[in-house]
């Protein structure tokens, strides 16, 4: 690469935005540049979010039967995966699962709904009043990922007492069609937009590990930040049996941290999250996330899949003197 890895992360330290010509330089990387990589990633990391870290968990409230077809989802109808199917759970089995969260050590609890958008359904009321709900609790800040928003949904969304939506973008623009066809790129990004002028905080991200080449992950690392998304989770591919991604090989462990580590650079200020797949992709490099430039990540189990002890997580946590 034409610059050095210390001079594009000290013009980052600084404030300076890093090109794409530096972005594909970082992720040219290898031998033992990686660890020079991680080495100012971390630093970078540091300098906007010292040892503190964010810890979120989520519920899947409304599970399976999706009429979209994104090829690494275990709950669209047009795979064959085998999961748990269900409706909109009550109310109350929401505000109990957010209660473990925050005994757990979350800050954020995720309501998710399966589905293209949960605004235009039957499910809607039940769906703010939940928010109204974990609002009342007063202990942790609620969350909700439920498809694509209309303004009056977002709106709605806002005066219950939500403060972030979650919608990822999963991939960049270029290779989404790969990824899925029942919905657009664009429509995803319309949502963040929605969101975002409504008044929402917009917690938006993608899943490495899905065919994509480093030029699609640079781009959806510029994507956000152009959007100016809040949060940026970082997921894995845990390839599920019975979707058309289940037999991906797996990306490397020290690739994954790379990624983290190219977002940390491009995103300095946001909060990166690592969260589904981080415990079969990174495997015994998994505390190495928070190296790599991660200041938080998901705690508990995920929406299909489950996640690791979250009394490990914490022993972690403390063994590496974060502080949640």
């Amino acid at each position: 690469m034409n610059k050095q890895i210390s001079e594009i992360a000290k013009a980052a330290l600084s404030g300076s935005d890093i090109s794409r010509d530096d972005a594909a330089g970082l992720a040219g990387v290898t031998g033992q540049g990686v660890y020079d990589l991680l080495y100012w990633a971390n630093a970078i990391r540091y300098a906007h979010h010292g040892d503190r870290i964010t810890l979120c968990s989520v519920i899947s409230a409304k599970q399976g039967k999706c009429t979209e077809d994104c090829r690494f989802c275990a709950q669209s109808v047009h795979h064959q995966a085998s999961i748990a199917e269900y409706d909109l759970v009550e109310r109350n089995k929401i505000v109990h699962a957010a209660d473990n969260a925050k005994k757990m050590g979350s800050h954020r609890f995720g309501i998710v709904t399966s589905g293209e958008s949960a605004c235009d359904t039957d499910d809607w009321s039940a769906v703010l009043d939940a928010v109204r709900a974990l609002v009342a609790m007063g202990s942790i800040t609620p969350c909700a990922s439920l498809g694509s928003l209309t303004k009056e949904a977002a709106e709605e969304l806002r005066q219950a007492g939500l403060e972030r939506y979650h919608h990822n973008l999963e991939t960049s623009e270029g290779h989404f069609p790969n990824i899925c066809s029942t919905h657009s790129f664009e429509d995803r990004v319309d949502t963040i937009r929605v969101a975002k002028d409504a008044g929402l905080e917009v917690c938006c991200g993608g899943i490495f590990g899905v065919g994509e080449t480093w030029e699609d992950r640079i781009d959806l690392a510029f994507t956000l930040r152009e959007l100016g998304v809040d949060s940026v989770p970082l997921n894995f591919l845990n390839p599920i049996p019975g979707t058309p991604l289940g037999d991906m090989e797996p990306t490397p462990p020290l690739d994954l941290l790379k990624i983290i580590a190219l977002y940390r650079f491009i995103l300095p200020e946001q909060e990166i999250r690592v969260c589904g797949g981080r415990e079969v992709s990174l495997r015994d490099l998994q505390s190495w996330m928070f190296y790599a430039g991660a200041n938080g990540t998901m705690i508990g189990n995920y929406l299909t899949t489950e996640g690791r002890c979250a009394d490990d997580d914490r022993r972690m946590f403390h063994d590496l003197g974060m502080t949640p």
